[in-house]
């Protein structure tokens, strides 16, 4: 039977959640029973959340969960788990199907995506390593069964996003990146920290970007009364990219919302340069290790690369019409 999920379930249904968890059955991190309730179930203002549970003989095998805003045109699965002893009967499939139900009674949703966007970041821990994490999964585990059952279920692979992740310890300017850094100093370009008394334009930055989770995460932590620092690009005071905001997280990852390159300041390294300066400012604050995602095709991936990062995991986005 699939059912709404009630406050009796959500033991149970964390329960299902960290042994899959434990087990590695699932690459995501085990979550104590109040995170879990925070992550899946509890909605604030402007949020709906969707949490639906498949019970045999008086037990939560199954559960699922969806997220969208009022009036909004898309909404998210979230995620659809089973028993490991309860696969293969097609139970998942009537969860997914109840749960994309659920989404069609709001008027305004077209569609469903299983991507990065979601408000629902599900943090995990990263294969080959001593227990390091990142704290959002960009998508399906392209390396585990979700991928084939999402697909047979009618949704579509948009994209692939690649994880990359490296060590912080020895981490120093590549010979090559420390020319392009000079090359740029003697045009007058330079990456240094923001300072709003020295340095302007950094609003209009975003305008030319078009991100505004990054305006609103960059703006939000540098008009807060204790800022972390702030990588930045700069001409002559005007902002021309942004990296950050820097701080390491309890795990030792070294954290930043971005990094960004205005198109004016584009095609001579500069992006190269701030990210290298970006790990460089995250090591000298103590962080062990730092993660981060992006697109198969984005070509930053060179910039990564170059600063020896490399890929672990591999994540599909993924769409489906709710007319479909």
């Amino acid at each position: 039977m699939i059912r709404p999920m009630d406050s009796q379930d959500v033991e149970a249904a964390a329960a299902l959640w960290n042994r899959a968890a434990e087990s590695r059955d699932i690459l995501h991190k085990p979550l104590a029973l109040d995170k879990f309730r925070q992550k899946f179930v509890e909605a604030g203002p402007g949020e709906v959340k969707h949490n639906l549970v498949a019970e045999t003989d008086g037990r939560v095998i199954g559960f699922g969960s969806a997220y969208h805003r009022p009036g909004a045109d898309l909404g998210y699965v979230t995620f659809v788990l089973v028993d490991p002893a309860h696969r293969r009967q097609g139970i998942g499939g009537r969860i997914l199907s109840a749960l994309e139900a659920r989404l069609r009674e709001s008027p305004t949703l077209t569609k469903i995506h299983l991507n990065f966007f979601n408000p629902v970041n599900l943090e995990w821990f990263i294969p080959g390593t001593p227990g390091h994490d990142h704290p959002n999964a960009p998508g399906v585990d392209a390396r585990s069964p979700a991928l084939p059952f999402f697909l047979a279920n009618g949704y579509t692979e948009t994209a692939r996003q690649y994880s990359y992740y490296r060590l912080l310890e020895g981490f120093e300017f590549s010979p090559k990146i420390a020319e392009r850094a000079r090359a740029l100093a003697e045009r007058g370009t330079t990456v240094t920290y923001y300072d709003p008394a020295v340095h302007y334009g950094l609003n209009e930055l975003f305008d030319d970007l078009g991100n505004e989770d990054w305006r609103e995460k960059v703006m939000s932590d540098v008009n807060s009364s204790n800022p972390h620092p702030l990588l930045i690009v700069q001409r002559e005071g005007r902002v021309g990219g942004f990296a950050g905001p820097l701080y390491v997280q309890e795990s030792g990852r070294g954290y930043f919302a971005g990094i960004g390159i205005h198109s004016e300041f584009r095609g001579g390294g500069a992006g190269s340069v701030l990210f290298s300066a970006l790990c460089q400012g995250l090591k000298e604050m103590g962080a062990t290790f730092m993660s981060l995602f992006t697109g198969k095709n984005n070509v930053a991936r060179t910039i990564y690369e170059s600063a020896g990062f490399e890929v672990v995991h591999e994540w599909a986005c993924m769409r489906k019409e709710l007319g479909a």
